[in-house]
């Protein structure tokens, strides 16, 4: 059983569904308390652009589209070096208990508080000035991940996957045309998602037959000339990334011409930064309906066919699990896996990022409180499923060569940093899936590359309007509500994403000037899991004073702070022991865990204060347990 790959992927998707039906609906129904007859946020503050009531199958879709992004595909593609296993366990079990459990939490208590983000709602909660830390924590998080989310999907576009612009930009087309086509034109949402999705696997079919090389057009006459024969000759690689052209004309003798070619990627490089930077304000800006949801829903199409693809070829394919269940850190010169391999594999299982979607775009969309449990416990166990794909992909997809004679997964070095080491495993894994459906090795490839980029675009745009919405809070807190409106906002949230994308500063332990996102991205992951830990605070606070249960959130949040503090330790310690210290790193690590602190010492002083008003906007209903079953007996928890 230990290599049967089908068994390992059934069992653990019978355990989330297990939850969802089981361990989801009691959360919801007994210790949250979603009532469908209270009126949410989008139906009390409705205005077309940022609130509005929407059905679940759209908002699963937006919901889904915008906590997938990169993080269940990287983090996993990583973590199985450390064998496969433990990565399966940790995010069956922590998605069950703590991923989604954190995700309800998040929606369930900004629902109670207007819609109001689970930052803003710390000062209710906490305090003032927990708000105000609380705020601060999630501007540098937001900035800096969106920031290196620029750099790389601006890198994937041109060095890695030109296929994947056609559909990007085409799919933003269609959405928009389907947005107005449903709240102008009124017209019927199932054929237009009939539509919408045939025309987002044709925009594939185009990307895949006509990759667009943008960094060609920054190229000289005469490399460009020698580009065009080694293409005619059947030199090149497909899909004509940089890096792959570049190698390819550097081994057939033409240094000239990769040398152009490096040079012209790194100047395109930064111009689709620019463009990128621009499209997430005006995604931020425009109305949800128009840009932000339709795309979303329709990007959840693509997910949702590869999660059935992938699936179904694995079923087929039935390929053994060449990767060891559990590898040895020394030997393959990882880090220790307690506590990194739950520091890796984060929206797999568990990530704060998604109590910003949750708190941010998802409540001002919710129809009723019920839907919280399909989009909220449920988004994550999807989440979860994807990950254990993704796993099964690089352990049983990728065949043994990977795992022996000095494959991918025989040093921590081949994958350390590398996001096309990480990415190229998933793609050929998956690949292989698909081929047992009959689907060429080339096409099967490139669909999942493109839906790779897809997803990493609708994290930037969906996390850019969360970073606006942070910037209006941080204004307001501040006494300046003035500069609290979209514009000026999403200025100054793609203001900081910029900072972290386009600004170089100096590295002493390279020597060389590096983006100021690269250079601090390994903070991304313990930040993170520090937000979790510090969102379920939140919510177990919220429970405590409302004298309901709260193991079922407590527990969670002391394993998340306790992991995110210690690798934080270990990291600090590590900076400070090196030969060239990186005070960039060091500063910005001893400021996050004083924050962290801080609001932890704040949270305890609540806890203290006992029970009481949580200055919630509306008496909370008291039910008999026969009108509560009543009540949910058409819902989502019924």
């Amino acid at each position: 059983m230990l290599d049967n790959s089908v068994t390992i992927t059934l069992v653990a998707f019978a355990a989330l569904a297990a939850a969802y039906v089981g361990y989801g609906r009691f959360l919801a129904r007994h210790i949250f308390r979603l009532d469908p007859r209270r009126a949410t946020p989008a139906h009390r503050f409705e205005d077309g652009v940022d609130y509005l009531p929407t059905r679940v199958p759209v908002l699963f879709g937006h919901h889904f589209a915008s906590i997938a992004g990169l993080g269940p595909i990287l983090g996993p593609a990583i973590a199985v070096i450390w064998g496969w296993l433990p990565a399966v366990l940790w995010v069956v079990v922590g998605s069950i208990v703590i991923g989604a459990v954190h995700d309800l939490g998040a929606l369930s208590v900004s629902l109670r508080y207007q819609g109001r983000s689970i930052g803003d709602v710390a000062r209710e909660l906490i305090g003032p000035r927990a708000r105000f830390l609380f705020l601060l924590i999630i501007f540098f998080l937001m900035s800096l991940a969106m920031g290196v989310f620029v750099l790389v999907i601006s890198q994937l576009f041109v060095s890695f996957y030109p296929n994947a612009i056609v559909p990007s930009i085409g799919l933003m087309i269609v959405a928009m045309a389907m947005g107005v086509a449903v709240y102008k034109l009124r017209m019927p949402l199932g054929p237009l998602s009939i539509v919408g999705v045939a025309f987002l696997f044709l925009l594939i079919h185009l990307g895949v037959k006509n990759p667009l090389p943008t960094y060609t057009w920054g190229m000289d006459a005469e490399a460009r000339a020698a580009l065009d024969a080694a293409r005619q000759q059947g030199q090149l690689p497909d899909p004509y990334g940089a890096v792959a052209v570049a190698a390819a004309l550097e081994q057939s003798g033409n240094a000239h011409a990769a040398q152009s070619v490096s040079a012209a990627a790194s100047t395109t490089t930064k111009t689709w930064s620019y463009l990128l930077l621009g499209y997430a304000f005006l995604a931020s800006v425009l109305p949800v309906w128009l840009l932000l949801q339709p795309r979303d829903y329709l990007n959840s199409y693509q997910l949702y066919a590869g999660l059935v693809l992938l699936l179904v070829g694995l079923l087929v394919l039935h390929p053994t699990v060449a990767a060891p269940p559990v590898a040895d850190a020394e030997a393959i010169g990882a880090p220790p896996m307690f506590p990194f391999l739950f520091i890796t594999i984060a929206c797999g299982a568990i990530s704060g990022f998604h109590s910003l979607v949750s708190s941010g775009t998802t409540v001002r969309q919710l129809n009723r409180e019920t839907d919280a449990l399909p989009i909220g416990y449920g988004a994550m166990l999807t989440e979860g499923a994807l990950a254990v794909l993704v796993i099964m992909a690089c352990v049983a997809g990728l065949g043994g060569a990977a795992w022996t004679s000095g494959g991918t997964y025989t040093h921590w070095s081949n994958l350390d940093g590398r996001l096309s080491t990480q990415l190229a495993a998933v793609v050929e894994g998956g690949g292989r899936f698909l081929s047992a459906l009959g689907v060429q090795p080339h096409y099967g490839e490139a669909f999942i590359a493109v839906a790779i980029v897809a997803f990493a675009l609708t994290t930037l745009d969906s996390a850019t309007r969360l970073l606006r919405y942070n910037v209006e809070e941080i204004f307001k807190s501040m006494g300046l509500g003035v500069l609290a409106n979209r514009f000026v906002a999403s200025l100054v949230a793609v203001a900081g994403i910029g900072f972290f994308a386009l600004l170089r500063v100096y590295d002493a332990a390279s020597g060389a000037y590096k983006p100021a996102g690269l250079l601090l991205w390994q903070m991304f992951g313990t930040t993170n899991q520090l937000l979790a830990g510090l969102t379920l605070l939140c919510v177990s606070l919220f429970l405590f004073k409302l004298a309901r249960p709260v193991w079922y959130t407590i527990v969670p949040m002391f394993a998340m702070l306790g992991i995110s503090l210690l690798a934080m330790l270990i990291n600090l310690s590590e900076l400070w022991g090196a030969e060239v210290r990186n005070w960039p790193l060091i500063v910005v690590n001893v400021v996050v865990m004083a924050m962290t602190l801080w609001m932890v010492g704040e949270a305890v002083a609540s806890f203290a204060r006992g029970r009481g008003n949580l200055g919630l906007p509306e008496t909370e209903p008291a039910h008999a347990d026969h009108e509560l079953e009543e009540a949910v007996a058409t819902s989502h928890l019924g």
